[in-house]
């Protein structure tokens, strides 16, 4: 009985005290080399402070050429939003984020993903919408098998924000 109570409390603070959002956006990965692609997303936002915001990745499903990618889960990246207060209805923010990923433990499933993120994006209010534009850079660290590796993606992401209310 204190679980159902903890967890009725936890979801009245997330969805009606800090207004959670759910948000759908299409990204282009991965911008600036050939193996570009789009990729599908739907993420959780909960307002922390006025001005941070911590967005959740619930699901992202990667159309790369050769095949597609799902990861479905709660969190399994998350960013911080750093929103800067402005008098106009276009709101900027900063966003910060950590992504991982460990595969398998057996070939060729057997590696070890890590993505550091940085962007700028802007939001626009439309009523109970809210549009967004944002692009930034992904640093990826590997091991696959053995042999360390890294890369960078410029990505761009278009999207749109709801409030999801009890």
């Amino acid at each position: 009985m204190k679980k159902l109570f903890a967890i009725a409390i936890a979801v009245g603070l997330m969805s009606g005290l800090y207004a959670l959002n759910l948000g759908l956006g299409v990204a282009y990965e991965s911008v600036d080399n050939d193996a570009r692609y789009l990729a599908i997303k739907a993420d959780a936002r909960v307002p922390l402070f006025a001005m941070i915001d911590v967005r959740g990745e619930l699901l992202n499903v990667s159309l790369a050429e050769g095949g597609k990618v799902i990861h479905f889960g709660t969190f399994t990246g998350s960013d911080l939003l750093i929103k800067f207060p402005m008098p106009s209805s276009i709101k900027p923010y900063l966003c910060l984020g950590v992504w991982f990923n460990k595969g398998l433990e057996d070939a060729p499933l057997d590696f070890t993903n890590l993505a550091l993120k940085a962007g700028l994006g802007a939001e626009m209010g439309f009523g109970g919408l809210n549009a967004y534009l944002e692009g930034g850079l992904n640093k990826f660290t590997w091991v696959d098998g053995a042999d360390p590796a890294t890369d960078q993606q410029i990505y761009v992401q278009l999207g749109a924000t709801f409030p999801l209310g009890m």
